[in-house]
C-alpha cells in the first residue's frame, strides 16, 4: 500500500503541474499577444498620426465620459439581442420544419440564401424608409443577420443523427415527437451552439451597421459622428466597446454550452 501511495503522489503532482502549465499558457499567451499588439499600435500611432490615435488618448476619452459610451452601447445591445432572439427562434422553427418536411427545403433555402447574400448596408436604408427612425430597422437587420447561420447549423445538427440510434428508436416504436426531443435535439446541441456563436456576432455587426444610416443613437451612430468630425479617439473607443461587448457575449454562450452540453 505504501509503495502504491508513493508511486501515486508523483503522478498526481505531474497532473497538477500539467494543468497549471496549461492554465498559465491559456492566460499568458493571449496577454503576451495583446502586449505585442499594443506596442505595434503605439508605434503605428506615432508613425501614422492621421490614422491611429495613441492608446492613452482612447482610454482617456472613455474615462472622461463613460456614460456616453454606455448609453449608446445599451441602445445597440438592445437592438442586437432582440433581433438575435427573433432570428434564432425563426431559424430553429424553420430548421425543424425543413428536417421533417423535405419539400420545404426546396422552397425556403433559396429565399434564405437570397437574404444572406444581400448586403446589410443596402437593406438598412430601405428599412428606415419603411419603418422610420426608430429601433425597428436595427432589430430587423440584426434578426436577418442572425437568421442564416442558425438556420444552417440547426438543419445540419438536426440531421446529424446516429443511424444506429435512430434504428433503435424506430424499433422501440418511438413517436416522431420522442425522436425529435430525445434524439435529434440532444445530438444537434453542439451545432446549435456553434450557430449561436455566429449569430451573436452577426447580430452585433448588423445592429452597428444599421446605425450607420439615419440613426442618432447607438455605437454605429457614434462611429459615424466621430468619422464626420475626424475624432479618432472617439471612433476607436466606440469600436473597442463593440468588440469587447461581442467577446463577452461569446463568453456567455461558451459558458452556457459548458453547462448544458457537458458531454
Amino acid at each position: 500500500m505504501n509503495a502504491i501511495a508513493l508511486t501515486g503522489r508523483p503522478r498526481r503532482r505531474v497532473k497538477m503541474s500539467a494543468r497549471t502549465g496549461g492554465a498559465l499558457l491559456a492566460i499568458g499567451a493571449p496577454i503576451s499577444l495583446f502586449i505585442v499588439l499594443a506596442l505595434v499600435w503605439q508605434w503605428a500611432a506615432a508613425t501614422f498620426t492621421s490614422v491611429l490615435p495613441p492608446i492613452q488618448d482612447i482610454i482617456g476619452d472613455i474615462l472622461s465620459r463613460p456614460e456616453f459610451y454606455l448609453e449608446n452601447l445599451g441602445v445597440t445591445l438592445y437592438a442586437a439581442m432582440v433581433g438575435l432572439a427573433f432570428g434564432v427562434v425563426i431559424a430553429l422553427a424553420l430548421g425543424a420544419a425543413i428536417v421533417h418536411f423535405r419539400f420545404l427545403r426546396a422552397a425556403i433555402m433559396p429565399v434564405a440564401l437570397l437574404l444572406n447574400v444581400t448586403p446589410i448596408v443596402a437593406i438598412a436604408p430601405a428599412l428606415v424608409v419603411a419603418f422610420g427612425f426608430n429601433e425597428v430597422p436595427r432589430i430587423v437587420v440584426a434578426a436577418l443577420s442572425a437568421f442564416f447561420p442558425m438556420l444552417i447549423n440547426s438543419i445540419t445538427g438536426l440531421r446529424s443523427v446516429d443511424p444506429q440510434a435512430l434504428e433503435v428508436f424506430h424499433a422501440m416504436s418511438a413517436s416522431g415527437r420522442e425522436i425529435f426531443l430525445r434524439l435529434r435535439v440532444p445530438s444537434s446541441l453542439p451545432y446549435l451552439f456553434a450557430g449561436l456563436r455566429l449569430s451573436v456576432t452577426a447580430a452585433m455587426v448588423g445592429a452597428v451597421v444599421s446605425e450607420f444610416t439615419g440613426s442618432s443613437r447607438g455605437i454605429g451612430a457614434v462611429i459615424v459622428m466621430a468619422t464626420t468630425y475626424l475624432n479618432l479617439p472617439q471612433m476607436w473607443a466606440a469600436i473597442l466597446f463593440s468588440a469587447v461587448t461581442t467577446l463577452c457575449l461569446l463568453g456567455l454562450v461558451g459558458l452556457l454550452e459548458r453547462l448544458i452540453v457537458r458531454w
